[in-house]
């Protein structure tokens, strides 16, 4: 699957949620394929830039490509909240 075109990921500074981003990603895989960035052109994933290790955007006019492949922990946190609040007394 592909949710952003070449030109994004060529123009962006590219970070992804984890490294598993970087084998199933469609627009990441494809890009890397077609020569359009190199793996080690992704800038870093979303625990460096929590931790402060990696800066994000440095001005409005920076384009930043976020790829996201997804977090099992995220899914687990959603459905804890939704049950909560399903339960909440009022």
């Amino acid at each position: 699957m592909r949710e952003c075109d070449d030109e994004a990921i060529r123009r962006g500074r590219v970070f992804v949620d984890n490294e598993v981003a970087k084998v199933e990603a469609g627009e990441l895989v494809g890009a890397f394929e077609r020569g359009v960035i190199k793996e080690d052109e992704v800038e870093g994933d979303l625990v460096e830039l929590i931790k402060g290790v990696k800066s994000g955007r440095k001005d409005g006019n920076e384009i930043t490509v976020f790829v996201s492949v997804g977090l099992a922990v995220v899914d687990l946190l959603s459905a804890q909240l939704a049950y909560e609040t399903i339960t909440a007394k009022p």
